[in-house]
């Protein structure tokens, strides 16, 4: 009794995720997924966004290298 339960479980679970099988491979063929096994590429300007930053000495807030301004103190660096 309890041999032909397991079997049942058995496959009803098999074709279940056979089913689910098939549709994700339909879904990959239509182009509607993206392959999980590949990492996505950053975008080839990535590197140029990047900005160094500065810290303000006495109020401790970080600005831009280039662009760094006063914060407001009178014993600001900036």
């Amino acid at each position: 009794m309890f041999g032909k339960i397991l079997l049942t479980v058995t496959v009803v679970a098999l074709i279940w995720f056979g089913f689910k099988y098939l549709g994700r491979i339909a879904e990959l063929r239509q182009g509607g997924g993206a392959n999980p096994l590949r990492r996505p590429s950053p975008p080839a300007d990535a590197e140029a966004k990047a900005e160094a930053m500065v810290e303000c000495r006495i109020c401790g807030t970080w600005q831009p290298a280039r662009k760094a301004r006063s914060c407001g103190r009178a014993d600001c660096p900036y």
